[in-house]
């Protein structure tokens, strides 16, 4: 399992975030039928574990 799977798993966002990787940089697609604020809460989580290397999208 990969660290970003992990890292989804260990803050319960699996279920509606995935990932992929390109040349070092992330790209996280958050599903946009979810509440706002698990939203919210997911994108918090991931800025605050990735920073400047996420990029996030609500799908």
């Amino acid at each position: 399992m990969s660290i970003e799977q992990t890292f989804l798993m260990k803050y319960g966002i699996h279920n509606f975030v995935s990932y992929v990787e390109n040349g070092g940089k992330f790209t996280f697609f958050i599903r946009k039928n979810q509440r706002e604020a698990m939203i919210r809460h997911a994108m918090m989580l991931i800025q605050g574990g990735y920073g400047e290397t996420a990029e996030i999208r609500i799908v």
